[in-house]
Order: structure tokens, then sequence, then C-alpha cells
């Protein structure tokens, strides 16, 4: 899945709010944004700069890490409780890898070090601004399949009921699930993603349902939960499957009574949330196996929307490419205007077992590596991923002059793979012409009129090389 974007010539401009306990500091980065055509307001310490953000609404946070009071990276988890839309960079002398991914992890666009480059600090600001005015819930694709899904996603939208997105990896289920919250009537309030998987069982308690000061060893001080981050907005909890079948039961309880105990609290507290969940897997066979709770299954499968795998909507490739393209191009400052024809019929003829983030990562990768005005096919470079299928089917024609045009192809009556059997096509030429240029690549490569930078491409596609 991805976002329909429309690019604008103007800089995007918004709220920002600076916080740093140098002075000199505020004021440079104060002065510099303005000049950029912002309105920025500055905090000299994290309290004052909450007390700031529950006023007034903030595009971009711009935060120093260390500070007396509190560091940046909780200034950004406290931004996000208020206004989960904001976006943040941070900024610090202290280079502090945990720091740098925790930032990361609460949404924050970029992480620099100081002394850093006023320029490129002024390109991150646009980006990250461009990246929130952008709504990342517009879903990209005309093929029936994906119509299909945006019509679902209209119907169910306005309802509270409990959502269950099912679809393989790398398919947009969280876009799916930000279009949903974005079309209901909680769009205003907060969404709150949490991967299920990512976490052990002690510590996805502790993230969903918070923590009183001193449950555990490392609970210094108390934390509200993600479902008290949501009220009234929506949680989605990604890779629902990959719950333990103890946290399953608090789960169902939570869907149950929409209550909740923060971990090592004798409370109870109520809590207004829509839940959205996602899986990868098969629910109903885990119920079977044993490995999901039936009554929770129950729970969560209220209403379904099943978001297909891209080799399944192929009429999509091609224009998700092109959005890919012009993303990169940004990010990058490249001007790539497309895919060359060769680079279309490459993607087209793709497995895409990753889906569309597989898609994402070739195509980044292309347009960093491309030197060209268009994206060529060997700069997608397809034969480094894992899991592709490279087996040929046994019926597939093996005599190349007898497999292309004329009255001697044939179809066989139990039909074949034709990707596959091109691609064989493609292998058996190749190594004809290595054997008969005697093993001289460039020699070889000019027999099937071919570039030597292409022709290195295919041996290593056909692992030839």
């Amino acid at each position: 899945m991805a976002i329909d974007t429309t690019t604008e010539t103007k800089t995007t401009t918004g709220t920002i709010l600076v916080v740093d306990d140098e002075r000199s500091m505020r004021e440079f980065l104060s002065i510099m944004l303005k000049k950029e055509g912002h309105d920025v307001v500055v905090a000299d310490c994290g309290r004052a700069a909450v007390k700031i953000l529950e006023r007034r609404p903030v595009d971009l946070l711009i935060s120093d890490i260390k500070m007396p009071d509190m560091s940046g990276v909780d200034v950004l988890r406290r931004a996000k409780e208020i206004r989960q839309d904001i976006v943040g960079i941070m900024i610090t002398a202290f280079k502090s890898t945990e720091s740098a991914v925790e930032a990361l992890r609460l949404g924050a666009h970029d992480y620099l070090e100081k002394p850093f480059d006023n320029e490129l600090l002024k390109k991150k600001v646009r980006d990250a601004l461009e990246q929130r005015r952008v709504p990342e819930y517009t879903i990209l694709g005309d093929s029936p399949q994906i119509t299909e899904v945006r019509e679902r996603i209209t119907r169910v939208a306005p309802t509270n009921s409990t959502i269950l997105i099912t679809g393989e990896s790398g398919t947009g289920k969280e876009l799916v699930a930000r279009a949903i919250h974005s079309q209901s009537k909680r769009s205003a309030r907060p969404f709150v993603p949490l991967n299920c998987g990512a976490l052990p069982e002690t510590l996805l308690e502790s993230e969903l349902f918070g923590h009183e000061k001193g449950a555990f060893t490392s609970a210094d001080s108390t934390k509200k939960g993600l479902v008290e981050a949501a009220e009234r907005g929506s949680i989605f909890l990604d890779e629902i499957g990959e719950m333990s079948l103890m946290m399953q039961v608090k789960l169902l309880r939570f869907l149950q009574e929409r209550r909740f105990r923060r971990v090592g609290g004798t409370e109870e507290k109520d809590v207004d949330v829509r839940v959205i969940a996602a899986t990868n897997q098969d629910l109903a066979k885990m119920v079977e196996t044993g490995d999901f709770r039936r009554d929770l299954f129950y729970r969560v499968n209220v209403i379904k929307v099943d978001v297909p795998p891209l080799r399944e909507r192929k009429e999509d490739i091609l224009p998700l490419a092109q959005h890919f393209i012009d993303k990169f191009n940004r990010q990058m400052g490249k001007e790539l205007q497309g895919l060359a024809p060769s680079a279309r019929r490459t993607l087209e003829s793709y497995t895409w077992r990753g889906n569309i983030r597989e898609l994402e990562n070739v195509i980044e990768r292309a347009v960093a590596l491309e030197d060209n005005d268009m994206v060529q096919a060997e700069s997608l470079d397809l034969g480094d991923i894992p899991g592709q299928d490279r087996r040929f089917p046994q019926h597939t024609v093996r005599e190349p002059s007898a497999a292309i045009g004329g009255a001697s192809a044939r179809l066989p009556e139990s039909g074949f793979m034709l990707e596959q059997h091109v691609q064989n096509i493609e292998r058996e030429y190749l190594a004809q012409a290595l054997q008969q240029a005697g093993g001289v690549k460039v020699r070889a490569a000019g027999l099937l009129g071919m570039s030597f930078r292409s022709f290195r491409y295919y041996l290593k596609k056909y692992h030839l090389s």
C-alpha cells in the first residue's frame, strides 16, 4: 500500500517548537527557521515545552536530547500523547544509540548530532513537514481488489466495531488501519500503533496497559499505557497472532469490559478506544491448534478486511513503483523520470513475496544507484532478494529456437507458468551465448545485443556468473 501524493512547488511551512536549554542554540534555530517562513516558538526546558504543547497546536518538534529536567525523548513521548500527528527531529551533542532508537520508535522523523549542517537541517525540516502534510492513509491503486478494500473501509470506518485486518507481510495493513481511523468519528483523536510481535510478554503488557512505579525492577516512575494514550481514538494491534496465551486472556478482558489495570496497580480504569487488529497468520487455524483463544478470535473478528497480496493485483505494480520513484527522488535530490520498458517488464513478472514493502525497498535501492534518467532493469537488482523462486517447471520447452514465435511454439494441454517459462528461455540464451563466446562476457553480451552492464545483471539473476 502506498500514499497518493501530490507534489507542490512551494515549500511546506508550519508551526515549529524548538526546545533546548542553551539560549544561543534556541535563538540560532529560531532565526534560521523564521527566515524559511516557519512560525517558531521556543522553550528552554522539557516542562515548558509540554505546557506549550498543551495550549497550542504544533506541527514539528525540534528538541535537544539532553536537558536538565526531562529528555527530548520524553518531550516527544508527551507530545505524541497530546497530538499524535506531530513529527519530531531530535538533536544532540551526545551520541546515544539507545536514545536514537527510542526517538525513532516514538515516531521521530530524524536524529541529528551537533554540530549539524544548517542546510541539512533545513531539508530535514521540509521533509518532516511534508510527511505530516501528506495523508499517509490514502491507498494507491486502481485494481478491482484494492478498489474493493477502499469501499469496505468507507463502509466500516463510521462504526465503532472492532476490525480485523488480514493479509501477508508487507501488504500495507497498518495503512488500511490508518485509513479506517481517518474516516471515522475518532479521526481528530490519536491513532496509536503497537506491534505485538516486537515485545516479550512482560513488556507488551506494560506497553499496552502501563505500569505503576515499583511494579518491576526498572519501573522508576508511573507510566501510562498505549490504551490510555489512545483515549477516544484508535489503537492498532499489529501481529496480534504473536501474543502469548496469557496476554490473550488480558486482552480479551479489556475488549469485553473496556477496563484495565496498570501493571502493579489495583485501580480499574475505563477507557474509550476503538481496537483495530491485524495479522498475517490464519487465526482460525490457530484456534484449532490451540495457539489462539477461540473467544478472543470472536471478539477481534467482528468485521474483517482482507488486504490482497501484490501478485494478485499486478496492474497496481507500475503505479506503485512510480509513486516510490517520486518519493525517493524527493528524498535523494534526484530527477529520475520513471521506469524504462525493460524495468517495467521485470517488475510485472516478479512474484513479490514481500509485497509492497519489498517493492518499496527495491525502488529505493534502484533510485540510489541509477545513473541514467530512467530506472533500468539492471538497477532493480532483484537477484539479491532472498526467497525468489528460481525453479523452472519440468514441462518448460528446453530448446530456445522452438520456444519463440512461429508455428513451433505450442502451449501444453496442462498449461504452464509463463513467467518461469520466459525466464528459462532467457537463461538458455545467456548460457549459449557464453558458450559460443568462449566464456568472454563482453563478446557474449554483443551476441545478444545487450550492454555489458545488462548482461552482467542477467548472469547474476540466473546464477550463471
